[in-house]
């Protein structure tokens, strides 16, 4: 998997915790999120759009993670809590709402395929999760 330099500090902390990155994607919180930022997530992936924050998947949480210069700004969602996921303006702004109880997570991927990848991820999640109960 390749893995951006700015994560580093945060991945080997996650490993320190036993926690390995399954999926690595520049994603933003909609609720943290300028229109500034939404509007050049919307551009897309080219040479010179700036990543302002990843998303790292783990097999117990997913993570959101803006790096800093001396620390950076980690947001975490427990897998276990996760209730369900759909997609908000499918095909306009690449977003998904992520449900969690009674809330809901907004999140915008820089790239279209890496949010279809993560719903797949979170859909076959809950499936399992069904099965063992």
């Amino acid at each position: 998997m390749d893995v951006p330099k700015k994560l580093n500090r945060s991945l080997k902390k996650l490993a320190a915790e036993g926690e390995e990155p399954v999926l690595i994607f520049p994603a933003l919180l909609e609720r943290f999120a300028s229109e500034q930022m939404k509007a050049m997530v919307r551009i897309g992936m080219g040479e010179d759009v700036r990543i302002f924050s990843y998303m790292v998947v783990t097999d117990r949480n997913v993570h959101f993670i803006s790096p800093g210069m001396l620390w950076d700004k980690v947001r975490s969602v427990p897998l276990d809590k996760v209730d369900g996921i759909e997609y908000v303006n499918e095909f306009h702004n690449n977003a998904l709402k992520l449900k969690i109880g009674p809330a809901a997570e907004g999140i915008i991927f820089y790239d279209d395929l890496e949010g279809v990848r993560f719903f797949k991820h979170i859909k076959n999640y809950l499936e399992s999760r069904k099965t063992k109960a």
